[in-house]
C-alpha cells in the first residue's frame, strides 16, 4: 500500500515537471488551433457574403436588361467579371450581356462574352450552355472547326439533341454531309417528338438526303434552342451576433 503511493506520488511529479517544461507548448498549440478554427469561420463567412453580393448584383442587372438600360447594365457586367468572377453569377452576367451584343449584330463582342462564361462558368451545366452559344456564334461567323473542337466538349446529359444538331451544322458547312445527316438523325432521336425544334432538324435532314443544300444558310445566326441556364440558389449572408 505504501509503495502504490510513492508510485503515485512519483507519477505525479513527474506529470508536474512535464507540464512545466512542456505548458507553454500546449497552450501556444490550443490557442493557434482556435485561431485556425475562428479564422475558417471568418473566411467561409466572408465567401458567403462574396456570393451573396455577386446574386444581387445579377439581379440589378436583369432588372437592367428589362428596363433597356444597356449602360448600367455593362457596368454591372464588367463588376461581376472583374470582382466575382469565381462566381456562378459572373458566367451568367456574361450570357445575359452576350444575348444584348447579338441583337445589336455585335458578334465579335458577343463571342468574348460568352468564351468568358465558357472559361470561368460553374457549375457544370452554366458552362455547356455557354460552350453551346459560342458553337452557335462560331457558325454564324463562318468558324465551322473550331465550333466542332468546342461542341467536343459538351458531355453532361440533356444536351444532346442541341449540340448533335448543331455538330450536323457545322459538319454540312464543312461540306461532309453523310456525317452530317447523321448528326441530325442522333439529334432528332434525342428530341421528344412534340419539340418545336423537331421539325427543323427533319427539314435540314430530308434535305441532305435529297441532295441539296440545308434549309438554314450558312452564316446566319441559328435560332436559340440550347437550354437556359439553370437557376443558381440565392445565398443569404448568416445573421451576426450583436
Amino acid at each position: 500500500m505504501a509503495d502504490d503511493i510513492i508510485d503515485a506520488h512519483e507519477q505525479s511529479e513527474e506529470a508536474r515537471k512535464w507540464l512545466q517544461q512542456n505548458g507553454s507548448s500546449i497552450v501556444v498549440g490550443i490557442l493557434l488551433g482556435l485561431a485556425a478554427l475562428l479564422g475558417w469561420q471568418r473566411w467561409e463567412q466572408s465567401s458567403v457574403n462574396h456570393r451573396a453580393e455577386a446574386m444581387i448584383k445579377f439581379e440589378d442587372l436583369q432588372a437592367a436588361v428589362d428596363k433597356n438600360d444597356d449602360e448600367l447594365a455593362g457596368k454591372l457586367v464588367e463588376d461581376l467579371r472583374k470582382n466575382f468572377g469565381e462566381t456562378p453569377h459572373a458566367a451568367l452576367a456574361s450570357l445575359e450581356h452576350a444575348e444584348s451584343l447579338v441583337k445589336a449584330g455585335k458578334l465579335e463582342e458577343a463571342e468574348a462574352m460568352v468564351k468568358f462564361a465558357v472559361d470561368k462558368g460553374v457549375p457544370e451545366s452554366v458552362q455547356s450552355v455557354a460552350r453551346l452559344r459560342l458553337a452557335r456564334l462560331m457558325l454564324a461567323r463562318g468558324q465551322s472547326q473550331p465550333a466542332l473542337d468546342v461542341l467536343k466538349n459538351v458531355k453532361i446529359e440533356g444536351f444532346e439533341a442541341q449540340t448533335d444538331g448543331l455538330r450536323g451544322d457545322a459538319l454540312m458547312a464543312l461540306g461532309k454531309p453523310d456525317e452530317a445527316r447523321k448528326a441530325y438523325d442522333l439529334a432528332l432521336a434525342a428530341t421528344d417528338v412534340a419539340a418545336t425544334s423537331r421539325r427543323m432538324l427533319e427539314i435540314k435532314r430530308d434535305d441532305l438526303a435529297a441532295g441539296t443544300a440545308p434549309a438554314a444558310a450558312v452564316g446566319s445566326l441559328p435560332a436559340a434552342a440550347d437550354p437556359a441556364p439553370p437557376a443558381v440558389e440565392a445565398e443569404k449572408p448568416a445573421e451576426q451576433d450583436s
